[in-house]
């Protein structure tokens, strides 16, 4: 999917819907911004609350993990979904 967009005053641009809709962007989201040699890259944060459910207690080793651990854990089996 292809989109031009303009760059406006103080370098805003405005995603376009399709792009917004299909990467599941909404409004008060956060985006990291990327350089890649000549390319942008945006990526949608994870947000503390999109770990709903991380630590549930159906998961016993969930008692022996820090929070960093489990937080680590579910940001690679995240990523992992994407890929």
């Amino acid at each position: 999917m292809d989109e031009i967009v303009k760059v406006m005053a103080r370098g805003l641009i405005a995603l376009p819907s399709d792009v917004r809709r299909k990467l599941g962007v909404k409004e008060g989201d956060i985006l990291k911004v990327e350089v890649k040699d000549q390319e942008v890259v945006l990526r949608k944060e994870k947000r503390i609350y999109d770990l709903k459910g991380a630590l549930s207690s159906k998961s016993p080793s969930a008692e022996r993990k820090s929070f960093g651990e489990i937080l680590a854990e579910e940001l690679k089996r995240k990523q992992g979904e994407k890929g």
